[in-house]
């Protein structure tokens, strides 16, 4: 039997709805005004009728310059008044459709009448609407708590009634830019009810034809090189291989390489049929101490890489040119880092033009960096350009990073280089709301590390990133406090965190299946990838959104079976169940 996932794309609310504009009228844009965000000189453009998602739409046409590196145009709005004072309920959202580029977020500003402006950023572009110019829904909850506020009683959340709403086309760059982002159908719900309907027999609405195997991109980094229980453990859990550091230091004496104590590492993955990413670095003290400064330190550089790429290369390796080459903390003059890489790059192609090597991956995504880094041409041997996508959000918001980045590589690159994913983690030690530092030993922190451990596995799916290494595979430290001591899926000890035991469930849930693709039509801030099995199809669905839970309703005679990410059987209640964001991902599986 087939399985399909068909969703509702109204929202069910308290009242209908109340709609501030859907520009279809000659006069369409009469309740709005353009700003150029005269706070941060450098942005110009205009508000414009232009097509819409459905009839017309507005256009926010943005153009943004700079005074110097750090003095830039910020953002242009779009600002509509309301006629009378609007009262809102709790829960009430702002609904809208957007077409937007990766080079701006949408930034959405309420003013309440007490002269308050609470500021939203929702994401987007989301998982499903990676190309360019689609219209894709955005749900705004605007009574919630706020990203930023200021003025009025600034408390952080709406105060009493609505005055103004501004919908802002906001630069994610400091450099020039210009573009469009278009915008329709901008109306406030009372209060809105996510539904999915799944529906055991109908067919799958836009899909898309992937074929992938989930794991088969995953990598988990390591810091030993004996280390077989945490290896068996990593195994277990569907990594397939694993990064570390191959250290120049330890390599080279007096122009000879050595490379038994690696080689070790390297017999203990083949063992368990698992591959290696090995990360070229750091300095030498022989070749400029911390990292290469004449031009025979790069030269000796150069030697190294190439050495070792000759002695490990196969199936099951690959190299990555330096760690976090944008940090001074590991490369003390980044500017050196275009010959470093062109150097190592032309000795390993000598004699290897296929082996996979990718860029050192950069300390968040870095556009500026990396736009100086492929301008220099230095790259263009590689493989991959490598980044680590570290951030405070949920990993969805990866989604306008890795799309901005593709289209730096096409503009700047000579060749179609992959974005590889080389390290990327969650500490259980994350900063709370209040700014103090959660006990990262505690069961409700744990959880919520496997949360976006698990989702941020997805996430590398859904993006096709064909390298995604999760960071780390133990504790570094027994300080519960210390964020940099817990990132790992293992205690010191080497019992599991929950984040682990997640991702086993995840490998085995979905082994024997091929991913088929992202749903489209679902309700903003949700997410249901479908998965082909021989005997049955999975889906697995869930919520980026703390404000909104997501019911999902069982149609058809046939019934799934529903587990949480932990494998624990979920029973639906005449025939519905609810996912909310701090759950997790739920696992929905037809028998074919």
């Amino acid at each position: 039997m087939q399985a399909s996932l068909l969703v509702s794309s109204n929202l069910r609310c308290q009242d209908s709805g109340l709609l501030i504009d859907n520009f279809d009228g000659a006069d369409g844009l009469r309740h709005w005004s353009f700003s150029n965000g005269a706070e941060f000189p450098g942005a110009s453009g205009q508000l414009l009728a232009g097509p819409g998602h459905k009839g017309r739409g507005a256009t926010l046409v943005y153009r943004f310059t700079c005074l110097d590196r750090t003095h830039c145009g910020h953002y242009v709005a779009a600002i509509w008044n309301a006629p009378h004072p609007i009262d809102v309920q709790p829960g009430a959202v702002l609904s809208l459709w957007v077409t937007i580029s990766p080079d701006v977020r949408l930034t959405v500003r309420v003013r309440d009448q007490t002269g308050q402006t609470v500021q939203f950023h929702p994401n987007i572009p989301t998982l499903e609407h990676q190309s360019p110019g689609e219209w894709q829904p955005v749900t705004v909850p605007i009574t919630g708590k706020a990203a930023e506020s200021w003025g009025g009683l600034n408390t952080g959340q709406l105060e009493g009634r609505i005055a103004e709403i501004a919908i802002l086309a906001d630069s994610r760059l400091m450099q020039p830019v210009e573009g469009r982002m278009a915008f329709d159908d901008v109306t406030l719900i009372g209060a809105a009810d996510a539904i999915y309907t799944l529906d055991a027999v109908s067919g799958l609405k836009g899909r898309a034809r992937v074929g992938a195997d989930l794991g088969s991109q995953l990598g988990i980094n390591i810091h030993s090189l004996h280390d077989p229980r945490g290896l068996d453990v990593a195994q277990a859990a569907g990594f397939r291989f694993v990064r570390t550091d191959l250290l120049w230091a330890e390599v080279e004496k007096d122009g000879h390489y050595d490379f038994a104590a690696f080689d070790q590492l390297m017999h203990s993955l083949e063992r368990r049929r698992m591959g290696l990413l090995w990360v070229l670095d750091y300095g030498h003290p022989m070749h400029g101490g911390d990292y290469p400064k004449s031009d025979e330190d790069f030269a000796a550089y150069g030697r190294y890489a190439a050495a070792a790429v000759a002695h490990f290369r196969g199936p099951n390796a690959r190299f990555e040119i330096w760690n976090e080459p944008n940090l001074t903390r590991f490369l003390r003059s980044p500017e050196v880092y275009p010959k470093l890489l062109g150097t190592a790059l032309d000795a390993i192609r000598r004699s290897d033009p296929e082996t996979p090597v990718s860029t050192g991956g950069t300390s968040g995504f870095d556009l500026p960096f990396l736009t100086s880094l492929l301008a220099s041409g230095a790259a263009h041997k590689a493989s991959a350009v490598a980044v680590h996508p570290y951030r405070d959000t949920g990993p969805e918001t990866a989604t306008a990073d890795v799309l901005l980045l593709r289209d730096l590589i096409r503009r700047t690159s000579r060749t179609d280089l992959a974005i590889w994913n080389t390290e990327w983690g969650y500490s259980s030690a994350v900063t709370a709301a209040n700014g103090v530092r959660q006990d990262g030993h505690s069961e409700a922190a744990r959880k919520r590390q496997a949360v976006l451990t698990i989702r941020e596995c997805l996430t590398v799916l859904a993006l096709r990133l064909p390298v995604g290494v999760v960071y780390d595979l133990r504790d570094d430290g027994s300080n519960p406090f210390d964020r940099e001591q817990n990132f790992g899926l293992l205690n010191q000890d080497n019992s599991e965190k929950p984040a682990m035991i997640a991702l086993r469930v995840l490998r085995s849930t979905t082994s024997g299946h091929t991913y088929s693709g992202l749903i489209r039509d679902v309700p903003y801030g949700v997410h249901a990838m479908r998965f082909n099995g021989a005997n049955d199809i999975l889906f697995i669905v869930w919520t980026e959104l703390s404000t909104l839970r997501t019911r999902i309703q069982i149609i058809g005679n046939a019934l799934p079976s529903v587990s949480n990410m932990f494998g624990e059987t979920i029973l639906p209640e005449a025939g519905e169940f609810t996912v909310g964001e701090d759950a997790g991902p739920v696992y929905v599986r037809w028998k074919r």
